[in-house]
């Protein structure tokens, strides 16, 4: 999937020639090294976090109960959800 999505920022002057320095050593463009920062700093770690915590999960042998107190729950949790809904629908 391509680039859709754009973002503005705003640097001090002496801030964005670092940024392109740092750049054209690595043989990129700055939006490209900004992209690369974001990705190590707070993406790639929120997805190792999910991973590890689905690991987590699947590696434990979770006891939900019965089939039938498991159905009690979903049953309950849609007749919640209903209510709710009926709650917020304007009377006719």
């Amino acid at each position: 999937m391509g680039l859709t999505k754009r973002v503005e920022l705003l640097f001090e002057p002496r801030q964005y020639a670092l940024l392109e320095q740092i750049a054209k050593r690595q043989k990129e463009s700055v939006a490209a090294l900004i992209r690369s920062a974001v990705e190590k700093v707070y993406l790639r770690d929120a997805e190792q976090e999910r991973r590890a915590a689905f690991k987590r999960l699947a590696s434990e042998e979770i006891d939900f109960g019965s089939w039938e107190e498991v159905k009690q729950q979903i049953l309950l949790g849609y007749t919640e959800d209903l209510e709710e809904e009926l709650r917020r629908q304007p009377p006719t």
